[in-house]
């Protein structure tokens, strides 16, 4: 009776063991997947940031005609146009020296340098005269076509953006106020206003710090947002001359640098970039006491350039 009674004990254990072992593969497997699917949203929610980090900094910009690409592009086309200039230089040169070798003349080759040297300057000269310096810019002459195709094609993302964000945690009330604050942006846009659509588009740029915070724990990460956030509202700023103002918002920019220098995710080889970053934002300070808006922009861009990169 009692080897009947531990055998049937013994198959109970068994398939309990067998049905708890299931339950925890199942409950694995599931967590795994579903975690796995996370990190892939989370991801794709990070990346949608960027874009809306690049999309609404850029329109900022183009209100006051700033380009970060505006010396380096430049630049590389004056390099490249030397560089063919030279190698057209040479080959027409040789060709020179060939002739003259074989008839004794020299006075074509001369004339043929000299003519070379001319254009080359000629060439460099119009090229530079391209340049669009940040301290003789037309802050009025607003490409107001460009920012409209601009501010079209974020409306377009939007949708996409909402539903992912909205399964990352952000709550309903930031996205309808997101959505809100955009469309403060395309009506001032519509208006030609261009502090009303500096000011707009600055209060829609505080949403990506809300919507970052909801899914990452990665402060440094969070710290270089709120960073841009204190340097577009000393940008948006100095359109009405507030340096005051102006002064406390890049305190603010140079406090969030310093706490995300020091996370814990930062590596050595990173440092270099954000020390750079907190030099730039120092200079941009001692920049705001000129109280001169070219100075200040010319900094502006150089220090949101740095920031770009981390």
């Amino acid at each position: 009776m009692k080897k009947e009674i531990s055998k049937y004990l013994l198959i109970v254990l068994i398939i309990i063991f067998v049905i708890m072992l299931g339950i925890l593969v199942y409950v694995k497997f599931f967590y795994s997947e579903n975690n796995k699917e996370y990190s892939v949203l989370k991801e794709k929610g990070e990346g949608e940031i960027i874009y809306l980090d690049t999309a609404i900094i850029d329109l900022l910009n183009k209100l006051n005609n700033i380009s970060y690409s505006r010396y380096e592009v430049t630049i590389k086309q004056i390099n490249e146009g030397q560089q063919q200039s030279d190698s057209d230089s040479s080959k027409q040169t040789g060709e020179q020296n060939m002739q003259s070798e074989g008839t004794g003349d020299t006075s074509s080759k001369d004339t043929g340098s000299a003519s070379e040297v001319t254009n080359q300057s000629e060439n460099k000269s119009s090229k530079l005269s391209q340049v669009d310096s940040l301290l003789n810019t037309d802050y009025n002459n607003i490409p107001w076509e460009e920012i409209s195709y601009g501010i079209e094609t974020i409306y377009t993302a939007i949708p996409t953006i909402k539903i992912d964000m909205k399964t990352l945690n952000v709550s309903d009330e930031d996205l309808n106020n997101f959505g809100v604050s955009l469309d403060g942006v395309a009506q001032s846009i519509k208006a030609k206003d261009k502090n009303g659509a500096l000011t707009n588009l600055y209060n829609l740029y505080t949403f990506l710090p809300k919507f970052l915070s909801a899914f990452s724990n990665d402060e440094s990460k969070l710290n270089i947002y709120n960073t841009k956030l204190n340097v577009l509202n000393a940008y948006v700023l100095v359109n009405n001359d507030k340096w005051e103002d102006m002064s406390l918002s890049i305190n603010s920019a140079i406090d969030c640098i310093t706490k995300a220098k020091s996370g814990e995710n930062i590596l050595d080889t990173e440092q270099v970039s954000f020390d750079k970053a907190y030099t730039l934002l120092q200079e941009l300070k001692n920049g705001i006491n000129v109280e001169d808006k070219e100075i200040f922009y010319l900094k502006y861009k150089l220090t949101m350039e740095q920031l770009e990169i981390l």
